[in-house]
């Protein structure tokens, strides 16, 4: 059975309701569930990052450099209130 697919934009899930965990081919298919769901979510995190320009297409930092608001000379503050 495979990982059930959410609505686009909510979080996927791997059930187990079906599923037996005392039994060992059971167990291995939560363990593919789960491995299935792991890499369905890094993706996912992987084409946000690339369409917010924090990394390019191979995975690598487009800048180490801190946005603006996080400069020693920005105006901004952690106080609140």
């Amino acid at each position: 059975m495979n990982a059930r697919t959410a609505e686009p934009g909510s979080i996927p899930s791997a059930p187990f309701d079906d599923l037996d965990l005392d039994n060992p081919e059971d167990e291995a298919e939560w363990d593919r569930r789960v491995m299935a769901l792991a890499a369905e979510r890094i993706a996912a995190e992987r084409v946000r990052l690339e369409r917010l320009g924090i990394i390019d297409a191979h995975g690598k930092l487009v800048s180490r450099d801190l946005p603006p608001d996080m400069l020693p000379e920005s105006d901004t503050t952690l106080e609140m209130g």
